[in-house]
């Protein structure tokens, strides 16, 4: 791909920016209206977002979601579905009766949750916790007395498969911040 210098022109108290950039439609749009006289490190910042929403889109689709889903502002249903169908299949539940079988399955969206809640500052969820939320959200018991025997080697076994698909959701993204680091170190 042949790269181009891009010029933002200075405005105010802002001084130009030269940064160069693949030849490349990339539609990028903001929210909420912006003042007269952008400056140029708003259009440079655009312009990185642009490069990190392009990172995103070279991960497989249930990735993506899976990256949604823990860090989208605006997680939506899909994202879940999505995360919890990725990590259920990554996961390899073992053998258990049909009963276990469906809570491990419910177990899955609620290690989701714990990991989400990680990510954001919380702390992980105990054995209390999940059995509460187990109740709350899909109406079934887990026994938290037998957690160690019954529930704790799955759920050790599900946060490292999301912690493994979640090192690989944001492997591009990091890509794209190295690169950038570089470039305005050089």
């Amino acid at each position: 791909m042949r790269r181009h210098e891009a010029v933002f022109a200075a405005l105010g108290e802002d001084k130009e920016e030269r940064i160069q950039v693949v030849r490349q439609k990339i539609s990028i749009s903001e929210t909420h209206g912006t003042p007269v006289g952008r400056s140029t490190a708003r259009a440079a910042h655009l312009a990185t977002i642009g490069k990190v929403l392009r990172a995103i889109d070279t991960l497989p689709f249930q990735v993506q979601q899976f990256g949604h889903y823990l860090y989208h502002p605006a997680m939506n249903m899909r994202h879940l579905l999505n995360a919890v169908l990725l990590v259920t299949a990554k996961a390899a539940l073992p053998d258990l009766t049909s009963a276990k079988r469906v809570k491990a399955q419910y177990l899955v969206t609620l290690a989701l949750q714990s990991y989400k809640g990680e990510v954001h500052g919380a702390a992980e969820w105990g054995p209390a916790r999940v059995a509460a939320e187990m109740m709350t959200f899909f109406g079934a018991s887990v026994d938290q007395n037998n957690w160690n025997r019954d529930w704790r080697d799955l759920w050790v076994s599900l946060r490292k498969v999301i912690e493994e698909v979640d090192v690989q959701a944001q492997q591009p993204i990091w890509q794209v911040i190295h690169s950038e680091k570089d470039q305005e170190a050089a």
